[in-house]
């Protein structure tokens, strides 16, 4: 069954250990974000960048003024990827969206097509599981109505997005039937892991 889908990246957080937006560090001569637009731009007509405030969107717009993104900024302020993907939800005008994270820049053409081709059949979500059972919700495939759900969860506090994976019905699909070469999971969180 071919679903219409969006694409979302979420770039809200600064990287701790990173000291900066993760999204704009310069990877081979490329902010991180913009190698993700590469990979992702041929197979989505719609694509959303979701940023913390007005202060790094202005910082995103200086990147991407041609380009055929919406970039945003969190309906909810300060509740971490979870308000993002709130925000995103509200905004796409398909029936679902892959998620993915800006520190992620390795995600592959393999990994992409999988996703579009998992069918969704009820699943409010599509997502990637390790062996040992730790979930990567955000490289996952959603569905708009979940987006009551993260409500309720920002109301009470609750900012993890695991914790929305467990309340909702989520697909859960090993991470190398998603990408066998597993780089699409690899993130960049320390300045090391930008060695390729």
């Amino acid at each position: 069954m071919k679903v219409s889908i969006s694409a979302i990246i979420l770039c809200g957080g600064h990287g701790r250990r990173m000291g900066r937006d993760k999204g704009l560090i310069i990877l081979e001569g490329k902010p991180l974000i913009a190698r993700i637009l590469d990979k992702i731009k041929p197979y989505f007509d719609e694509i959303f960048i979701i940023l913390r405030d007005e202060q790094q969107k202005k910082e995103y717009l200086k990147l991407f003024k041609e380009e055929k993104v919406k970039i945003l900024t969190d309906i909810i302020k300060g509740k971490g990827p979870l308000g993002g993907l709130l925000t995103g939800l509200l905004n796409i005008k398909s029936e679902y969206a892959l998620v993915l994270p800006c520190d992620s820049p390795f995600i592959t053409r393999e990994f992409i097509e999988n996703c579009l081709k998992m069918d969704m059949g009820d699943y409010d979500a599509i997502i990637p599981v390790w062996g040992d059972g730790k979930l990567e919700p955000l490289h996952g495939v959603y569905n708009q109505r979940v987006a009551e759900r993260i409500h309720k969860l920002l109301l009470w506090d609750e900012r993890r997005v695991n914790t929305l994976a467990k309340i909702i019905r989520s697909r859960l699909v090993p991470v190398e039937e998603l990408d066998p070469s597993l780089e699409s999971f690899r993130n960049v969180n320390r300045p090391e892991d930008l060695r390729i």
